[in-house]
C-alpha cells in the first residue's frame, strides 16, 4: 500500500468515527479543490489543518453516518490516490438522510493529505446542505 492509498484509508475511516481524526489525515496547510462545488461553496481554498477540523466539527453540519461502495485506487505516482465512495448521513435540522457520491484524488506528503480535488454532485450536495434554494437561485442569476 502507497502512501497516498495509506491516508485515503484513514480518511475514509475517521470520516464516520472522528471528524477531529479526519482534520488529521491533512497536512499542516492543505489545498482543496472542489471544481463541481461553485456555487455554493468555493472552488478552490487554501486551508490550515485548524480551519478544517474546525468545520468538520462546527454545530449545525450534517452528521455521516456511514461510508459505503469504497474504492481506493492507487496510482503510478506513491503521493497520489482515487478514492470513489458513498457518503451517508443526516441532515442537522430535520434528521433527513441523505447520500452524496465522491470521487476525490488526493496527493500526499509525508502521509498527510496536502491537496485533494474533489468532485460531487452539486444537488446532491445541495439538497444535504439545506442549500437548495441558494443552488436554484445561483443558476438561475447566471443564465
Amino acid at each position: 500500500m502507497s502512501e497516498a492509498t495509506e491516508a485515503a484509508q484513514r480518511l475514509i475511516d475517521a470520516t464516520v468515527s472522528d471528524l477531529d481524526a479526519l482534520a488529521d489525515v491533512y497536512a499542516d496547510r492543505a489545498v482543496i479543490e472542489m471544481p463541481f462545488a461553485a456555487p455554493l461553496f468555493p472552488v478552490i481554498r487554501d486551508v490550515t489543518r485548524d480551519e478544517l477540523r474546525a468545520g468538520f466539527t462546527r454545530p449545525g453540519r450534517p452528521r455521516y453516518t456511514g461510508v459505503s461502495d469504497v474504492r481506493i485506487h492507487e496510482t503510478a505516482a506513491v503521493n497520489t490516490a482515487v478514492l470513489e465512495y458513498r457518503l451517508h448521513g443526516v441532515t442537522a435540522e430535520e434528521e433527513r438522510e441523505f447520500t452524496l457520491d465522491y470521487i476525490m484524488v488526493i496527493t500526499t506528503h509525508d502521509g498527510q493529505i496536502v491537496h485533494s480535488r474533489d468532485y460531487s454532485n452539486p444537488v446532491q450536495a445541495a439538497q444535504a446542505m439545506g442549500m437548495t434554494e441558494k443552488l436554484i437561485t445561483a443558476l438561475g442569476s447566471a443564465v
